[in-house]
């Protein structure tokens, strides 16, 4: 089968065909014949599991990684920039809550279609309990993003017809993770082991368990997923750091799941949010810092250039720049974008051949992650096995680039001294890849670091709100408390 990432053109008809008939829904419910009909073949089961992916690459492009690092501490946003994630300013009627759950639902709802839908069709028995599996595990990952940042919300785990089964109200936070994680564990027994570039399989499956079982606090399920990723034998570790975040290593190795970018085509705007706007391109000195870096990225271990962490620190931020014409030069306060912007901008995720755009896939998960994931679950399932300072002293090998005394191997912690630690080596290694406020949170920090920052976080604001528009659209739905 293609690549993705050259078959989601194809899905986008179908998904505009789809769209015309869901909104006609909004008028007759009759409608829906339509859609059901469509779905007479495998082809047209294919199709729609990549209207699917649409929506996932959709989703990733929706804020879905600023909830995880721009309102943590790993980011402080330029005082000239309008800050949609700044405590002190954040509403519920914020667009961007409207947005992420606009296209989560809209992805929800077409991977019910697919589930539904194929379930019906005449073909191989197997190939049709995979696409199914596959499109309940995308649902997974949508509530998944949903339900870790407003709390419960509505399950819906068939195709929307009308307004009494589009009106439902918020389930509890326990019953969207019931769903979730039933429907990733069928996935990672159904799904085949091998699959095209950004499609999930059943490792995939496993990974994300193992992540979402991590945030939980279920430590042997996190751990025995992890494990079944290392015990694959599928995936390793870049011998760079850097190559982990380079168009020509996307699908590498270290690649457990991969949203899909094509530079020119479906772009990955990352770099247009956390980066100058000159790099590409002979733009003189204007820079562009909408969510940048500021000099001092942590009150506890600086990111500068003194810090043990010094080489990850030169991959993932800059003050420096180089354009395609081969000027270079270093970022200045004077030099960026109006008064006020900070000169450092995240570089990660850097594609010089193209302006504000990327051909650089994104992340969800690497295998740097699923190694640190199965050493934090071991320390806390198995205290004393030793194998946790073999997975952690890989990602810091891999880190020190070459300098043993810049980042050392642990050993001989005490529990509680090695849960410190591996939060410490997640900020650095997954620095600005959606992670930090999330493993903040898991672990009871969140309101406590966000405050020494002098953030004015309440108790309350560790959910986001349900976006007022849906309420009113929604009388059933009911909002955060707080807010």
């Amino acid at each position: 089968m293609k690549n993705i990432k050259y078959l989601i053109s194809a899905s986008m008809s179908i998904l505009l065909f789809m769209t015309s008939c869901e909104s006609y829904l909004e008028e007759n419910p009759e409608g829906n014949i339509s859609i059901a009909n469509f779905y007479s073949s495998e082809d047209d089961a294919i199709a729609g599991l990549y209207g699917v992916y649409n929506s996932v690459y959709s989703l990733y492009g929706n804020n879905a990684i600023n909830y995880g690092e721009v309102n943590a501490d790993n980011a402080t946003v330029s005082p000239n920039v309008s800050d949609l994630f700044e405590w002190d300013e954040f509403t519920y009627n914020n667009g961007t809550t409207e947005g992420f759950w606009t296209n989560a639902y809209d992805g929800i709802n077409l991977a019910n279609e697919v589930a539904s839908y194929t379930a019906e069709i005449d073909f191989d028995v197997d190939k049709r309990a995979d696409i199914v599996s596959e499109a309940k595990a995308l649902r997974a990952l949508f509530y998944w993003h949903l339900v870790r940042t407003m709390g419960g919300v509505p399950i819906y785990e068939t195709p929307t017809v009308g307004f009494d089964e589009v009106n439902l109200p918020r389930a509890t936070s326990d019953e969207v993770y019931s769903l979730i994680l039933r429907d990733l564990n069928e996935a990672a027994l159904e799904l085949p082991t091998t699959s095209a570039a950004g499609r999930l399989n059943a490792y995939i499956a496993d990974a994300l368990l193992a992540r979402i079982y991590l945030y939980r606090g279920d430590f042997p399920n996190a751990y025995a997923h992890a494990k079944k990723v290392i015990d694959a034998d599928k995936y390793d570790l870049f011998p760079d750091y850097a190559n982990a975040f380079k168009t020509e290593h996307n699908n590498g190795v270290e690649h457990v799941y991969q949203i899909q970018y094509l530079s020119g085509e479906r772009n990955n705007s990352i770099p247009g949010s956390f980066g100058p706007r000159a790099l590409p391109g002979p733009y003189g000195n204007s820079f562009w810092a909408n969510t940048v870096v500021g000099g001092s990225i942590a009150p506890s271990a600086e990111f500068n250039a003194d810090n043990p962490i010094s080489y990850r620190r030169s991959i993932t931020i800059s003050d420096s720049y180089e354009h395609i014409d081969g000027v270079t030069g270093t970022i200045t306060m004077e030099e960026a974008y109006g008064p006020g912007v900070y000169p450092y901008y995240v570089s990660k995720f850097d594609d010089r051949a193209n302006e504000l755009q990327s051909g650089v896939n994104f992340n969800v998960i690497r295998y740097a992650d699923i190694l640190l994931i199965a050493a934090e679950a071991l320390n806390e399932v198995d205290p004393g096995d030793n194998q946790k300072y073999i997975w952690i002293n890989k990602v810091r090998e891999r880190a020190r680039n070459g300098v043993v005394a810049d980042l050392p191997d642990l050993e001989g912690l005490s529990q509680d001294d090695f849960r410190s630690a591996v939060l410490e080596e997640r900020r650095f290694e997954l620095a600005f890849e959606g992670q930090r406020a999330w493993d903040l949170k898991r672990r009871g920090q969140f309101l406590a670091v966000m405050r020494a920052q002098g953030k004015n976080v309440e108790d309350y604001m560790l959910l986001f709100p349900i976006p007022d528009n849906q309420i009113r659209l929604n009388t059933s739905l009911t909002q955060n408390p707080g807010w």
